[in-house]
């Protein structure tokens, strides 16, 4: 499992020109689920992402210390395989199906801590972000 967080002022996610879901202050989140990731990765990883002190002029406050908000898009390109040539592979990336649960399970975990919304998984979406800083932090667990 691997997640691109960015810190914005503001972010927001449209399909077919139509808003879907805009935050304003806190995190652009996209993440991407692997073969072989488990509930257990899951919980880490929603923790990993409230707990990252990413705020603050000396990066000392995480999510919720400025009630800040996270907008999830899901991402199936971010486990790619890079090492070789040049185009990607996605062998490692979760079959659609299982993906689709996973995030609805990780915009669950997220939600029950702090104001999550999300994009629309499987849709070509258009995410807009105004980055503050930026700040861009790669985890993977």
């Amino acid at each position: 499992m691997k997640a691109v967080l960015q810190r914005v002022k503001h972010s927001s996610v449209s399909v077919e020109g139509k808003l879907v879901n805009e935050i304003n202050t806190g995190l652009n989140v996209l993440i991407g689920f692997e073969k072989g990731d488990n509930e257990e990765k899951l919980k880490k990883m929603a923790k990993k992402i409230i707990s990252m002190r990413l705020f603050g002029e000396r990066f000392d406050k995480n999510i919720q210390d400025i009630n800040g908000e996270i907008l999830l898009i899901p991402n199936f390109t971010i486990p790619a395989i890079t090492k070789k040539g040049t185009r990607p592979n996605f062998q490692n990336s979760m079959p659609p199906n299982e993906a689709r649960k996973f995030y609805d399970k990780m915009v669950e975990e997220l939600n029950s801590v702090i104001k999550t919304k999300s994009g629309i998984f499987g849709a070509m979406m258009d995410v807009e972000i105004i980055n503050d800083g930026p700040v861009t932090i790669i985890l993977e667990v």
